[in-house]
């Protein structure tokens, strides 16, 4: 038997390309069906399932998003378990089902609430540790530019 062997999350990431993140897509979706889950296969997975909806295909590169396939509500089931959430996952999936729910695997509702509730909890637990974003991956890059843009203050200036 020639089974093929799931890929390392580090090579799975170094197969984006900017525009052309389907084979790391696919390597997640592979590791996520192949080997014991783990976090950061599940939020890096559930980012680019996430994205294909938000996001046009020519700057993805992403295939289009299918409700009826989407890993998104059993990775954030993953996810939200008592044994995984943190402030990353508050913060992630915070983010994401309250930008766009109907970019969750089924459609606005529960997301919006689950979104709503997971970026109150996001904000009222502090600081983010940004090292979990530090790969120069699509992921890391989004999360990175979302985390800053959130903690930038209106100056007196720009306050009419």
């Amino acid at each position: 038997m020639n089974e093929k062997q799931a890929l390392s999350l580090r090579q799975a990431i170094e197969l984006e390309h900017p525009g052309a993140l389907s084979a790391s897509c696919e390597a997640l979706i592979a590791r996520w069906h192949s080997l014991p889950p783990d976090k950061g296969t599940a939020l890096r997975l559930a980012f680019l399932e996430w994205w294909s909806c938000s996001e046009p295909g020519f700057l993805t590169g992403l295939p289009e998003y299918d409700y009826s396939t989407s890993l998104f509500p059993e990775l954030a089931a993953y996810l939200t378990s008592p044994a995984e959430i943190d402030t990353t996952v508050r913060f992630v999936l915070g983010w994401m089902s309250k930008s766009f729910p109907w970019c969750c695997g089924c459609g606005p509702t529960p997301w919006e609430a689950v979104g709503e509730k997971l970026w109150s909890e996001f904000q009222a637990s502090g600081d983010l540790d940004l090292s979990g974003f530090s790969d120069e991956s699509a992921y890391g890059v989004y999360f990175t530019h979302i985390y800053a843009s959130t903690q930038q203050k209106p100056s007196a200036d720009t306050i009419d």
